[in-house]
């Protein structure tokens, strides 16, 4: 039984020895996707560094082996892991946040990769800090200018409803509005490309599997000017 399909590289990602967890991804520089495959209660692995191209599947009945092992097959390659549990996921290149497989490998709750805590001793800021008014007022302008000292970027931020709930993050930062735009609009053009391939005679697992995920899914993109300091 085929349960992924796909034609991009695939390549070892991340594996955890405590959790027993595999991940293998498909991350490629100017592609607007991310897929991610998950394997948890690992046992045992005979896996290489990187696939061109990759289909996961059960192993047929005339195949020798173990009987949870879920098959690696590239080309002439067979290579398996034993695991309890396998799942794949596609979204966005950027979205590495608490809901990506990444992130609920790690060992510790999902928490953003900046610093939180105190202030550091002795550190104190170089250049003017914005007041909170300004801020508000530059967040709810829609055309806005930024304060003295300071500059826009623009953040692109998703809303995503699957049916069950809201999930809400910035995606992107860009310098301009329009580098903002244009990426939104390749976005929304390589997932319509994505849903026309999908209704082809001849197209793949895969693809329909995303469509499918896409169709049951609302998206609303919008941008933020923010004001930093230069």
């Amino acid at each position: 039984m085929e349960l992924f399909r796909t034609d991009r590289n695939v390549r070892i990602w991340l594996q955890t020895v405590s959790h027993r967890q595999l991940l293998l991804s498909v991350v490629e520089t100017y592609a607007p996707t991310r897929i991610d495959l998950l394997f948890k209660m690992v046992k045992q692995q005979c896996v290489r560094s990187s696939y061109d191209g990759l289909v996961v599947r059960r192993p047929h009945d005339d195949e020798e082996f173990p009987p949870d092992a879920f098959v690696l097959e590239s080309g002439d390659i067979r290579d398996y892991v034993c695991a309890g549990a396998f799942f794949w996921q596609e979204e966005e290149q950027t979205n590495l946040g608490p809901d990506s497989m990444v992130a609920n490998m790690m060992p510790l709750p999902y928490g953003p990769p900046w610093y939180t805590g105190e202030r550091l001793h002795g550190w104190e800021p170089t250049g003017p800090v914005i007041p909170l008014g300004a801020l508000i007022d530059a967040l709810g302008d829609e055309n806005p200018e930024p304060p003295s000292g300071f500059r826009h970027v623009h953040v692109v931020v998703v809303k995503i409803n699957n049916g069950t709930r809201d999930i809400i993050r910035p995606v992107a930062v860009y310098l301009t509005r329009t580098e903002a735009e244009a990426a939104i609009d390749a976005e929304v053009a390589a997932k319509a490309a994505l849903l026309a391939r999908a209704e082809e005679p001849d197209a793949r697992v895969q693809d329909r599997l995303v469509a499918k995920t896409l169709a049951d899914t609302t998206i609303q993109r919008w941008i933020v000017p923010v004001p930093v300091r230069l």
